[in-house]
């Protein structure tokens, strides 16, 4: 009988996919134990900015999309949604002023990698869930649009622009969004894009079929690995520099806390 203290997420996501390969540990204590992070000033930035991007593409007509009404959508989301008593707490050593800046500087941005006035979105913030080879899949897709029968499906990104190495888990991402909209809406030809707003840079990729093959592959193999390391209670750590920002590292981590074990 396994003796674990919580189950199995129903379905797995891209991220949780990745988290898995980084450190089955890190998978354990999020998506097992549901031991939360607590956001910080990163993950705020990029929710309050998705937010204004969601409000700017759904409640403006195209013509109606000018840096005006991008500023009028950042204080509408900051106003309705009480973002200033959500972010204080978690902001520490950031001033609440210069958090909004930076969220502005990021949705003005957006007028350097598109005109706004020329995207008309079949999905916003566009939830999907099915099977992709018998392993059960939930994401939500920023946005995609539909031209001539090529879907484009786009991502926005707060932070930095990784090196090239660290690109292909961006693109494992979106490729398995394209999948899924292959699966479930009949889609067959795909862009994918990269928008990384505080650079103020577009990233663009044409996917393969070696990306999709290899896409279902890390899917299938994942949730075999996940499923014999619930059965035999094994969640190996796998130490990196991305412990530096892992919140689990400072008391909860066994690898980094010998005595959790």
């Amino acid at each position: 009988m396994n003796e674990e203290i919580g189950v199995l997420p129903e379905h797995l996501s891209a991220s949780s996919i990745q988290t898995y390969i980084q450190c089955p540990l890190k998978f354990k204590l999020s998506r097992v134990d549901k031991i939360k992070e607590p956001p910080t000033t990163a993950t705020l930035l990029g929710n309050f900015v998705h937010d204004v991007l969601e409000y700017f593409y759904t409640a403006y007509q195209p013509e109606e999309r000018t840096i005006a009404a991008a500023r009028q959508a950042c204080t509408h989301i900051w106003t309705e949604a009480n973002w200033a008593d959500t972010v204080a707490p978690f902001l520490k050593k950031t001033p609440i002023n210069d958090f909004r800046w930076s969220a502005w500087w990021c949705v003005e941005n957006i007028f350097l990698l598109e005109n706004p006035t020329l995207v008309i979105p079949d999905g916003i913030e566009y939830e999907i869930f099915g099977q992709l080879d018998g392993v059960l899949i939930k994401g939500f897709i920023d946005r995609w649009t539909e031209v001539d029968g090529v879907v484009t499906i786009t991502d926005y990104k707060t932070g930095k622009v990784p090196a090239a190495q660290y690109m292909a888990d961006k693109w494992f991402q979106l490729c398995l969004y394209a999948l899924l909209l292959s699966e479930l809406e009949q889609k067959k030809e795909f862009n994918l894009q990269l928008l990384y707003l505080k650079d103020g840079v577009a990233k663009k990729y044409l996917p393969t079929d070696e990306d999709f093959s290899n896409v279902r592959n890390t899917i299938s193999t994942t949730k075999k690995e996940i499923v014999n390391s619930y059965d035999n209670s094994k969640w190996p750590a796998i130490p990196s520099k991305l412990c530096n920002w892992c919140h689990y590292k400072s008391h909860i981590c066994s690898y980094w806390n010998p005595t959790n074990e």
